[in-house]
């Protein structure tokens, strides 16, 4: 195990908010460390004020350390193409490719919100435009908050789909570029550690993989509500030998977030986890805080904060700035 004396992250010499602008709202944070370059890219959705509203871009920035960051070296709001806006990134590394995923924004009517990525091999570089995701299954219906995972030779697309209700759905492709089909109803079970069903919304998803069980980690609040969103985390029931494995989740609880001054209202909003013990021996979690929801058409003025764990369950809050 590499200490962090070594070049990963000195966690004690960091303080939260480790990423904020005074006239952005940052959120929805994806990252991913290049090894080679010890370098960490992160990617969010920023809303600021741009052409007389306030609108979503999709922004990445550099850091080696969460204590200087680059100017952002990436950014995509969709204008050009007739969309109020983008947000929701998310990374996955699939060989020596990179795909970033994201969505459109803005409720336009007769418009709704679809699903693109855009592929890079060095996570600075990125593929021209950006290509549409799973447009056989969205077209037509509001889509967001896409989130892959590859396994066995397949991507599986995890989304948020507006029809009848709000509904995660999931479906599978050999391919980004081809179509994807559901897999079984396309609706997977998520389901608390005591057997019920939270009854909350699920959003903003991340995958990863820890003792060889998938994990998936959702921001979930009541419908029509500001309040309540916080981080939870469920465990894949079966393996994930088998397609169908990934409409199953049990074992959820909500991450046990420290409230700080950054964070008093949205303690841990669209929290990405990462798997990183090979590094240092932690769990790291880069998450949106607030302490309001008006400004900035009614997100709040999120920052992002970071917090570890070695065991998923108790988390190590940073000093406040």
């Amino acid at each position: 195990m590499r200490s962090s004396l070594n070049g990963f992250i000195d966690y004690n010499q960091l303080s939260n908010p480790v990423l904020q602008y005074p006239n952005w709202s940052i959120k929805d944070c994806a990252c991913a460390y290049h090894e080679e370059a010890k370098t960490f890219y992160l990617f969010f959705s920023a809303f600021y004020e741009d052409k007389g509203m306030i609108r979503s871009h999709v922004v990445g920035v550099q850091t080696k350390d969460f204590k200087a960051f680059s100017e952002p070296f990436f950014h995509v709001d969709g204008l050009e193409e007739g969309w109020a806006g983008m947000c929701s990134p998310e990374i996955l590394k699939v060989a020596d490719t990179y795909y970033l995923t994201f969505n459109s924004w803005g409720d336009l009517p007769d418009r709704p919100n679809q699903l693109f990525y855009k592929t890079s091999t060095d996570l600075i570089h990125w593929s021209e435009g950006y290509a549409p995701l799973a447009a056989n299954l969205t077209q037509g219906n509001r889509a967001i908050d896409s989130s892959l995972i590859y396994e066995n030779g397949t991507f599986y697309l995890f989304w948020k789909e507006r029809t009848d209700a709000d509904r995660t759905r999931l479906a599978q492709a050999s391919s980004m570029s081809g179509d994807f089909e559901l897999v079984g109803e396309g609706y997977p079970t998520l389901v608390m550690k005591d057997g019920r069903d939270n009854g909350l919304i699920h959003e903003n998803f991340c995958f990863f993989k820890a003792d060889n069980r998938w994990r998936m980690i959702t921001t979930d609040y009541k419908k029509d509500s500001f309040a309540l969103h916080n981080s939870y985390i469920y465990t894949m029931v079966a393996d994930g030998s088998e397609n169908t494995d990934f409409l199953a989740w049990g074992e959820g609880y909500k991450l046990d977030i420290a409230k700080q001054a950054f964070n008093s209202d949205h303690r841990a909003n669209a929290a990405a986890l990462y798997n990183w013990r090979d590094y240092d021996g932690y769990f790291y979690m880069i998450y949106a805080g607030n302490t309001e929801n008006e400004a900035f058409a009614t997100r709040g003025h999120n920052r992002l904060g970071i917090s570890r764990s070695q065991d998923l369950i108790h988390w190590i809050p940073l000093q406040e700035g």
